[in-house]
C-alpha cells in the first residue's frame, strides 16, 4: 500500500497494459488540484461523495457513480 500525502491508496499497473492505471483509494477527504493522466483513468464511487471538475462544469459523485477520463489513447 502506498501512503502518498498520507492517503492510504493502492495502484495496480501491467506492463501489457501500459495505457491502464488502477487506483484505490480510502476514507480520503483530501482536495486534488487539477490534473490530468497520460492513461486511461476510471473512477468507481463506493461510498462517501466527492466533486469533479471537468469542462468547467462542477459535478457531485456519488455511491455507484463511474468517472471515465479517456485522457490517454489505447495504444
Amino acid at each position: 500500500m502506498n501512503h502518498t500525502r498520507d492517503i492510504p491508496q493502492t495502484f495496480w499497473r501491467d506492463d501489457r497494459l501500459p495505457w491502464l492505471e488502477l487506483r484505490s483509494t480510502w476514507r480520503s477527504r483530501q482536495a486534488y488540484k487539477r490534473h490530468s493522466h497520460p492513461q486511461l483513468s476510471v473512477g468507481a464511487i463506493i461510498e462517501g461523495e466527492t466533486r469533479c471538475l471537468c469542462a468547467g462544469q462542477e459535478y457531485l459523485l456519488q455511491p455507484g457513480d463511474l468517472i471515465v477520463d479517456p485522457t490517454a489513447r489505447a495504444a
